[in-house]
């Protein structure tokens, strides 16, 4: 089973947020300023441990230098809003998740270092084991 980062990076990438190792990363920043990060978040114990596992998954949206603060909030915005579209039963790589939950609202992250700007948000979900 793939790490659950792998699995939403592999749906975002399939559903046009963006190419694997072009715009759209997991694990860790690539080169380009405009891109969406995928990250393992963190999950919540489940009370159905034999049947399910609830994992967190981190999104982080950057903007290109230059970008307006609210132009990166609408393409994080795009990104939640997908995310919290998916059914109740949906298969990712050979696994079935059971939609995602909001984990925390878009977070403003400010500018990094080199002036982009950042938004953050965090979901939870269920998947087989």
């Amino acid at each position: 089973m793939n790490p659950t980062y792998f699995d939403v990076l592999s749906l975002l990438a399939a559903n046009g947020f963006g190419s694997l190792g072009v715009e759209i990363f997991g694990g860790e920043w690539g080169a380009p300023d405009k891109q969406v990060l995928v990250l393992e978040g963190v999950g919540t114990p489940s009370p159905l441990k034999d049947l399910y596992e609830q994992p967190g998954v981190q999104i982080i949206v950057r903007g290109d230098k230059g970008d307006r603060d609210i132009d990166v909030y609408v393409r994080a915005k795009a990104v939640s809003d997908f995310m919290l579209s998916q059914s109740d039963s949906i298969e990712i790589n050979g696994v079935c998740y059971k939609g995602f939950e909001e984990g925390s609202n878009i977070a403003p992250l400010g500018k990094d270092d080199e002036e982009r700007f950042n938004y953050s948000m965090n979901f939870i979900t269920w998947r087989n084991r």
